[in-house]
């Protein structure tokens, strides 16, 4: 950013040499890209704990954690550097002097955007769409007492009978009378009688993995986070269609875009301030950051 900000108020004069050019530009895909793939494998690690909470501690391990983060980063990396040493090797005209153009190519900037914003704002769209319906039927549940879950691969259902206090809040009491009390039959197994049994000793109070009062008062918290992951990807979309629509046009027509030096600084930099929006946003709406 302080070399782009020093490119524009020079007039897109280039000082740094053409070696730099090229890394600059790399950098400058590598980092975009990661920041949009970054929020990509939130929104679906928020997808897989709204949607499958049971079993979510168990599937999102340290190491599946580390494997989905440095994806990322080698995904970003094989469309930046290796994509402008190509451009570097395959170009005939030479760079005009103290200027540091980027590659016009109509595929790679067709592949390139593709990567880095469309294949992962469909996944963004699909998978918070999914969360919010997620969230409404939970927090219908909860609201009238019982709670919905699928153990396993989904062929099993539990209903969840929640008692409340005074408050409204589920208490560790209440939440240890799911399995106390028989009579009750808290665990409903439907057309399955040996499903109750099966149910204590997969989620019982023993393992705290499965611990219904961890997971029914965690809920909360997941539902907060889905609504900050929601307004992240509306003010991501925002920041970064423009720059990723324009960045097409350019491929196919130049010469369409009104003044496109002005309205190409104008889009990369809307982009860029998206990086600087998120931190604000997650302050602002989790306690966990503000803290």
């Amino acid at each position: 950013m302080p070399f782009s900000a020093l490119y524009e108020v020079l007039e897109h004069t280039w000082f740094f040499g053409p070696d730099w050019c090229d890394v600059w530009r790399s950098l400058d895909v590598l980092f975009s890209t990661a920041s949009i793939l970054n929020l990509c494998v939130i929104s679906l690690d928020r997808y897989w704990a709204i949607t499958d909470p049971i079993t979510y501690p168990m599937r999102m391990t340290r190491l599946r954690s580390m494997l989905l983060i440095a994806a990322v980063w080698v995904c970003s990396s094989a469309i930046s550097f290796p994509a402008i040493a190509w451009w570097r090797a395959v170009r005939t005209e030479p760079i005009p002097e103290y200027k540091c153009p980027f590659t016009e190519h109509l595929g790679y900037l067709i592949f390139s955007s593709t990567i880095s914003f469309y294949l992962p704002l469909f996944v963004m769209v699909f998978t918070y769409y999914r969360i919010y319906r997620a969230a409404v039927a939970q927090t219908k549940s909860l609201r009238l007492g019982t709670k919905q879950v699928l153990l396993g691969a989904g062929e099993l259902e539990l209903t969840l009978r929640i008692h409340r206090g005074g408050t409204g809040k589920v208490s560790t009491s209440d939440t240890r009378n799911l399995y106390a009390s028989q009579e009750d039959e808290p665990l409903t197994a439907l057309q399955n009688n040996g499903l109750a049994r099966m149910a204590s000793t997969r989620i019982g109070p023993q393992n705290k993995n499965f611990s219904l009062s961890r997971k029914l008062a965690k809920f909360a918290k997941e539902k907060k986070a889905a609504k900050t992951l929601g307004i992240v990807m509306g003010v991501f979309i925002v920041c970064w269609l423009p720059f990723f629509v324009v960045n097409l046009l350019s491929g196919f027509c130049l010469q369409c875009i009104w003044h496109e030096e002005i309205v190409l600084a104008i889009v990369t930099w809307l982009g860029w301030i998206n990086s600087s929006m998120n931190p604000v946003i997650y302050a602002c709406w989790s306690r966990d950051f503000r803290r």
